[in-house]
């Protein structure tokens, strides 16, 4: 088998699979494809590229350094100035805190000098959470074998590994020499065993009192899309980090038009006060657009709601949920289980000033780990 590259030079040359996995990276990726900002505005430097091995679709980004990228296109965004400067606060140790970013300024100085963001990210949707579609270890292989030739001055980088969904994912790349290098602490949640916990039942409950209608997001008119794509900033950007993706009106639009995420709404009145939006792969599910009114009494229960009907969905469907990361002691009692997920990392066919950077972060996995599993985060 021979991986293909293609660009927007050549595009229209695809064919694309006639399989659902390829009908939807057909939907999604070729309109980000001629314009990322006008989807996510704050994807900078970055090029949309797709490789086909065999019927598999992989979306690639080729980025250079900007300082406001979204992590999801930035290793520089990802570890200094979401993960390094952004996260500690939640620490709530102000000493610690204080310690930390005396460390990382040296180290963030450090990343920018070793080019740590001239990388290509594979299997990379722009979104926090990639799920893999159906693909093999011979084609894994071939793919790993193509990108440092095709991308000779890069770090190669696939992206959303873990042990938990994908292990054949995860063995395969590190029997074609790639380092685990650790990225987040993530959470999968089976939708049958959360139904059997008190606090689904809990949940359940807050539903009924608080009156809310679940309502599918095909049907919400534009104002409500404006409604909706306000209620996940005042979550993932106010509340979280500028660093997640800043999704525009046109992605949501892409959303309810073509499909490419599943939406759902909570309404009350006649006004939707919590959305979320879900896309399917490979038996699992995840919600890239998860966001409330965020200046309504806590009584109200609203991250809670959004993840009973995340999980109502997943039951319907008989998927696992990939409930990405954070709140991980919320997502515990509802039966949620954690596992590591990781940047798999090639830079072997690159100088070793190069390869430094991301040798430092693989040794500082070593020790963070085990604290953040110890944490739940």
């Amino acid at each position: 088998m021979q991986p293909e590259l293609f660009t927007r030079e050549n595009i229209h040359t695809l064919e694309w699979p006639a399989t659902a996995d390829g009908q939807y990276a057909r939907n999604y990726l070729l309109p980000i494809m001629n314009d990322p900002q006008k989807y996510i505005s704050n994807v900078h430097n970055t090029q949309l590229m797709i490789a086909k091995v065999d019927d598999v679709i992989i979306p690639i980004t080729l980025t250079d350094f900007h300082a406001e990228n979204t992590y999801t296109v930035s290793p520089y965004s990802h570890y200094v100035s979401y993960g390094g400067f952004e996260e500690v606060k939640h620490l709530h140790n102000p000493p610690v805190e204080v310690l930390i970013k005396l460390i990382m300024n040296p180290v963030a100085w450090y990343f920018k000098r070793a080019e740590l963001d001239k990388v290509v990210y594979v299997n990379n949707y722009l979104l926090s959470t990639n799920l893999y579609p159906s693909v093999n270890s011979e084609q894994l292989s071939a793919l790993s074998e193509a990108l440092p030739l095709w991308f000779p001055d890069r770090v190669i980088v696939f992206r959303s590994v873990d042990q938990r969904k994908n292990p054949h994912i995860y063995q395969a790349l590190e029997k074609n020499n790639f380092e685990m290098v650790l990225s987040r602490q993530v959470w999968y949640m089976d939708p049958a065993e959360a139904m059997r916990t008190r606090q689904y039942k809990e949940d359940m409950r807050v539903l009924r009192k608080n009156g809310y209608e679940v309502v599918d997001g095909k049907n919400l008119s534009d104002d409500e899309l404006i409604r909706a794509l306000h209620l996940y900033n005042l979550l993932y950007l106010e509340k979280y980090s500028y660093y997640n993706p800043q999704f525009t009106f046109e992605f949501m639009k892409l959303a309810r038009d073509q499909g490419t995420l599943y939406l759902r709404a909570l309404k009350r009145d006649g006004k939707i006060n919590a959305v979320m939006g879900f896309f399917i792969r490979n038996e699992t599910m995840t919600q890239p657009l998860f966001g409330y009114d965020t200046s309504l009494p806590q009584e109200e229960g609203l991250y809670r709601l959004l993840t009973l009907i995340t999980l109502q969905e997943g039951l319907q469907r008989n998927l696992l949920v990939h409930a990405s990361g954070g709140v991980g002691k919320f997502k515990k009692v509802r039966g949620g289980k954690s596992v590591t997920e990781y940047n798999a990392v090639f830079a072997k066919h690159l100088p070793a000033w190069r390869q430094r950077p991301w040798k430092l972060i693989k040794t500082i996995s070593k020790y963070a780990i085990p604290y953040f599993q110890k944490m739940d985060f």
